[in-house]
């Protein structure tokens, strides 16, 4: 099976979105209003970086399965592999708590929960047929609807990291937390559909998601409503996941992936872009990482910043990963925790197996 670059590459912008979106929240200047151009921007960004993120372990996960089938991996060590990933990224995510307990409870589930749960799915979904997939896909992105009735809906953030008993940390982890279940593994069985459909479907998918993506935008300008935000009152919100916000971040991806698919030839030859995929060979940790430094910042209150400095910061702490990553690919390539995560998988004798699998 041949290495697809341009996975690679959108691997790379995804950890990069992530930490755009994180600094700027972090940075974020009190005298810029919400919708200002770079407001906008910035919004924009990381209103991508979370559902192509899990897009992207959707696609690898897939990839490994089916690469596990054709090695002819028992199916007992398979299913070892998705039970010690699930195990493995719950820790992570603990961890990430930890280390941002300015933003987080110590068991808030977040991003990192959502693709332990959803590498346990992953073994009986792989089997489903790609329409059958389709229709699950459609399911689960209606599911707002039946969550905004049987539950409470709060997009406020303290609610959202907030569980006074397990009863509600499961709600929070399948329903109405940061990245719960339903309907986040939208986005996984995306990644999944783009590993195996051929490209008539993904333009068909494309063409239906940007249909109804632009009546959103229609609707907002003739209807005077805010079209996205982050919560509130607005037709695309992020928490909790809107309708709208779920076609539309998913055709967004789905144009990420068409597009850069289309020059993976261009991408294998290019130098360039292969400096930049080192980046996405680090996602997992880079992402647990990039959380310190912000933390540091809240715990000196270093969080007023003018529009200026904020930006070159926010630009310079994202982009600094670049170099960063090329330099522990040659000195420090076995120290990571993708690397630490295959070195369990390889207890049961599985190839290569991990968050980056590609």
């Amino acid at each position: 099976m041949e290495r697809k670059q341009y996975i690679d590459v959108l691997r790379s912008i995804a950890i990069l979105f992530m930490i755009e979106v994180h600094t700027s929240a972090q940075l974020s200047p009190s005298n810029v209003s919400g919708d200002s151009l770079i407001a906008l921007i910035a919004a924009s960004i990381g209103g991508l970086a979370a559902p192509l993120f899990v897009t992207l372990s959707g696609w690898g996960v897939q990839h490994s399965l089916v690469k596990n089938v054709t090695n002819g991996v028992l199916k007992k060590s398979i299913m070892y592999w998705a039970i010690s990933r699930c195990l493995f990224l719950l820790i992570c995510q603990f961890i990430v708590n930890f280390i941002a307990n300015h933003v987080f409870n110590w068991y808030t589930p977040g991003i990192l929960s959502l693709l332990a749960i959803c590498s346990l799915l992953s073994i009986p979904i792989s089997k489903i047929k790609i329409k059958h997939k389709l229709l699950f896909m459609l399911f689960v992105c209606l599911t707002p609807i039946i969550n905004t009735y049987f539950l409470n809906m709060n997009g406020d953030w303290n609610f959202i990291i907030t569980a006074n008993s397990p009863l509600e940390w499961f709600e929070r982890l399948l329903f109405n937390g940061t990245y719960p279940l339903f309907p986040w593994a939208t986005f996984f069985l995306l990644g999944g559909i783009l590993r195996d459909s051929k490209d008539l479907l993904n333009k068909k998918i494309m063409g239906i998601g940007v249909l109804f993506s632009s009546s959103y935008i229609v609707y907002s300008l003739f209807t005077n409503n805010t079209w996205a935000a982050t919560n509130g009152d607005a037709i695309l919100t992020f928490f909790p996941a809107s309708i709208p916000f779920i076609i539309t971040a998913n055709t967004t991806v789905l144009i990420f992936f068409i597009f850069f698919g289309k020059y993976e030839k261009v991408l294998k030859k290019s130098n360039l872009a292969n400096q930049f995929t080192k980046i996405g060979g680090l996602s997992l940790t880079i992402y647990m990482l990039h959380f310190i430094p912000l933390r540091i910042l809240d715990e000196f209150n270093l969080n007023d910043w003018g529009l200026f400095e904020s930006t070159i910061i926010t630009l310079c702490f994202t982009f600094v990963w670049w170099p960063l990553s090329m330099v522990h690919n040659k000195y420090f390539k076995n120290y990571s925790f993708e690397s630490l995560l295959r070195f369990i998988s390889a207890k049961k004798n599985i190839p290569n197996t991990s968050v980056r699998e590609a």
